[in-house]
Formats: C-alpha cells, sequence, structure tokens
C-alpha cells in the first residue's frame, strides 16, 4: 500500500484547514486588540443603526455618520472636559496616600490592642507598606499604565475608523464574504464560517451586555458617591465602569479605590457606607442585570469564573480577563460538550434576546454573514 500525500490531506482535511486557521490567528495576534475593538465597534454600531433606521427611515448611510459623528463628540468632549479632571484627581489619589494609610493604621491598632499575635502581624505588614514606598510604586504603576494606554487609545481610533469604513460599506464586504463559496477556499469556509460567526455572535453579544451593566454600575455608584460626599467621582467612576468590564473580580478591583478615599473624607464610618453602597449594587447587579442579561448564556459558577480568568490573563494577559470567560463557554458547549451548531445558534439566539430585552434593543442583529455565510 502506498502512501499518499494527497490522499492523506484529503482524509484529515478538517483538521489541516483549523490548523491553518489557528496558525493564521497566532501570526496576527499583535493585531488581535484593533482586531476585536473594531468587531464590538462595528456590532455596537450596527445594532443602533439597524434600530433607528426602523424608527425613523432615514437612509442607512446617513444614520451611520450621524452616529459616528456623536461617537466622535462624546470622545472629544471626554477628551477635553474629563481628562483634566481625571489627571488631577489621580495626583490627588496618590497624594492622600499617607494620610489615607495613617487613618487605617490608628484604627486597627485601636482594634487589636490587647493581642500581641496580631499586632506582631500588624506590624511585619506596616513595614512593608511603608508610604513613600507605596507612592513610589502606584506611580511606577501609573506609568506603566500610562504607556500601554497610549498604545490602547491609538487602537481605539483606528478601531473607530475601520468600524466607520466596515459599517458604510458592509453589504458590500457580505456579498464578497459570500462570494468565498464559490472559489477555492470553499471547503475551508464551509468549515470554518459557520464556528467562526456563531463564536463572534456570543462574543459580540456577551461584550455588549457587560458594557451595559458596567455602565448602569457606574451611574449607580456615582449617585451613590455624590450623595456620601467621597471626593474624587471622576476618577473613582472610570476605574468602576473599565474594572465592570471584568467580571466577578471587576468587583473587588473596582472597590479598594473607592474605600480608600472613603477613608480620607469621613474615616472608617464613612468607608463602612461606602461598603453598603457597594454591596448594595452590586447585588442588584447580580439579581436584577445579570439574570436578564448574562444568564442566558454564561450560566457559570463565580467560583470558576475566577479560575478561568486566573488561567486566561496568565496566558494572554488583560485580554484574557475580558474574553475569558465567553470564550471557555464557547469552547465547554461546542467541543467539549459536543453541541450541534443549531443548539449553538439557539442559545446564541436567547442571549442575543436576554440582551435586548434588557436595553431595548428589538430585532437587531451583529455585522457579518449568517452562519452559512
Amino acid at each position: 500500500m502506498t502512501f499518499s500525500i494527497g490522499g492523506f490531506f484529503r482524509t484529515n482535511k478538517v483538521f489541516f484547514i483549523w490548523v491553518a486557521f489557528g496558525s493564521l490567528l497566532f501570526l496576527f495576534r499583535e493585531m488581535f486588540g484593533l482586531v476585536f475593538i473594531t468587531y464590538i465597534m462595528c456590532f455596537i454600531a450596527h445594532g443602533l443603526v439597524h434600530r433607528m433606521h426602523r424608527v425613523c427611515h432615514i437612509p442607512r448611510r446617513v444614520l451611520i455618520v450621524l452616529l459616528y459623528l456623536v461617537f466622535l463628540a462624546i470622545i472629544v468632549g471626554f477628551l477635553f472636559f474629563i481628562t483634566p479632571r481625571l489627571i488631577s484627581e489621580g495626583k490627588g489619589f496618590t497624594e492622600q496616600i499617607p494620610t489615607i494609610m495613617a487613618t487605617v493604621e490608628a484604627w486597627i491598632e485601636s482594634k487589636i490592642s490587647g493581642n500581641q499575635m496580631l499586632q506582631d502581624v500588624f506590624v511585619r505588614v506596616k513595614e512593608q507598606l511603608v508610604p513613600s514606598t507605596v507612592i513610589a510604586s502606584s506611580w511606577s504603576a501609573a506609568f506603566g499604565l500610562l504607556q500601554k494606554s497610549v498604545h490602547y487609545i491609538s487602537w481605539f481610533f483606528l478601531g473607530l475608523l475601520f468600524s466607520f469604513l466596515i459599517m458604510l460599506d458592509l453589504s458590500r464586504l457580505t456579498r464578497s464574504v459570500r462570494r468565498l463559496r464559490y472559489t477555492r477556499l470553499a471547503s475551508v469556509v464551509e468549515e470554518t464560517s459557520g464556528s467562526v460567526v456563531l463564536f463572534a455572535r456570543v462574543v459580540g453579544e456577551a461584550f455588549r451586555a457587560q458594557i451595559f451593566i458596567s455602565s448602569l454600575n457606574t451611574a449607580l455608584t456615582a449617585v451613590g458617591l455624590y450623595f456620601l460626599g467621597i471626593q474624587g467621582i471622576v476618577l473613582l467612576c472610570t476605574v468602576v465602569f473599565f474594572c465592570g468590564l471584568i467580571p466577578v473580580l471587576g468587583v473587588f478591583i473596582s472597590s479598594v479605590p473607592i474605600l480608600l478615599m472613603a477613608v480620607n473624607a469621613g474615616g472608617i464610618p464613612l468607608a463602612l457606607w461606602a461598603l453598603v453602597l457597594i454591596v448594595i449594587i452590586h447585588l442588584v447587579e447580580a439579581y436584577v442585570f445579570n439574570p436578564r442579561i448574562m444568564s442566558a448564556v454564561m450560566r457559570i459558577n463565580p467560583v470558576m469564573v475566577l479560575i478561568i480568568l486566573y488561567i486566561a490573563h496568565s496566558l494572554i494577559g488583560v485580554w484574557g480577563m475580558l474574553l475569558g470567560v465567553p470564550i471557555s463557554v464557547y469552547v465547554y458547549r461546542q467541543l467539549i460538550v459536543g453541541s450541534t451548531p443549531a443548539a449553538v445558534a439557539g442559545a446564541a439566539s436567547a442571549y442575543a434576546a436576554a440582551a435586548r430585552a434588557s436595553m431595548g434593543c428589538d430585532g437587531e442583529r451583529g455585522p457579518g454573514p449568517s452562519a452559512g455565510v
């Protein structure tokens, strides 16, 4: 029996197609952030344009131009009015760290007086948290974050431009992709299109829903901080919004600066009230927002979420924390459990319906071809 390379390839065609597809993704991994930002912007813009077109019947291209002008106005307003205050509050926060630590230290010492073991532990911890060291490490972390932020901001503006061009020419691009079924890439398209499109829909719906939930949390936090009289609302709400994009873990990350600012503004009693505020807001998220939006597809134990986030962050960094959960859910249901494409499509549709019900966006779909291309 002779060995035939052509026969071997035909027998294992599916395997080689996915190996080639994965290799392409690996080669372009440095561009993943730009591609992801562009896709999410297209996904959100497509839904908004679709809904507005159904309501007012204005030509689609006009709606796209108007929508992106609004996006641009919001961005310019943020840069000119919010960013200076954000920088000022961030600088003030780092300068207040010694005062905050002194307040916390005095409160802890008053509570553990008489307990020698706890006092010894506290002394060792205090030696590690010297105010000057904390400030230096804070500025170092802030400088590193600023360097990365410049990179992500450039991606953001490029993604905004690319998504605008894609949305303007979406119909022709869709037809061009569908014509790939009649080229030499037909077998590749038939094998990968269904899974890729369904995965993109699940991730798009997940991230759009998470943005919506994070925006609601930010608004509620801003109102609560205002009534409690805690300063640095712009800085704290910015932290809450971006941390809100990280499931479960973002709650703990965003709570730390809020509690520290509360300690500085009103001591431990105000910090306890801030903790009550945080608990109430996240109870609302857990029992009102998430059941209507996230639970349709992301029905997963919080402990498992933390494990997924840790592994994903170790493998691919910040992007793993943002996308680890939807990717894991998709891989589990599609590859491990072996759900059929119809079942996965049904889950994606249910998830989309849940997100639309909470956001009032009925009948919208993300950009891109259908599952069959």
